[in-house]
């Protein structure tokens, strides 16, 4: 049996380059300016496909902190500075409203940024394309699960 989905998940892949537009708005879409609607970070990033789910309402503060723990964790074993959070609901079918989704993001990068790393947040909610090259070494692809303190783990192994 598959158990359902009920956590915050993260894909961190270490790349090379990022690039991105965000193409056409959704009914989920945030308002984005001219600038904000596309990027190219022309340097080694951390790029972080970030999906909140269900359980993740309970305390979306506490699952952003969790959250951003885990990114300067990868992100000091990689030695990125460059961090591109980038929303990507298509890691889970249980997923949290687009308001508590949008509320961890926008912390995580708030803390990340006042950690001093130069992080990145593409438009939430944009049908968007993106392109780019992923690095090859033992930690270049790397997931976490995070969950609320009500839970005992919080990494998959």
């Amino acid at each position: 049996m598959i158990a359902e989905a009920i956590d915050l998940r993260l894909l961190m892949l270490h790349s090379n380059y990022f690039r991105y537009e965000a193409v056409e708005k959704t009914r989920f879409s945030e308002e984005a300016g001219e600038d904000e609607k596309s990027g190219n970070l022309n340097k080694p990033v951390l790029v972080v496909f970030v999906c909140s789910e269900n359980l993740d309402e309970k305390d979306p503060l506490e699952v952003a902190k969790k959250s951003a723990e885990e990114i300067i964790d990868i992100a000091r074993q990689v030695k990125a500075k460059n961090v591109v959070l980038h929303s990507f609901a298509h890691l889970s079918t249980s997923l949290s409203s687009p308001n508590v989704a949008r509320k961890i993001i926008n912390e995580m990068h708030r803390i990340l940024t006042s950690m001093g790393y130069n992080s990145i947040k593409t438009p939430f909610g944009w049908r968007d394309s993106f392109e780019l090259r992923v690095k090859s070494h033992p930690i270049s692809k790397v997931s976490r699960t995070v969950l609320p303190s009500s839970h005992s783990e919080n990494r998959e192994p």
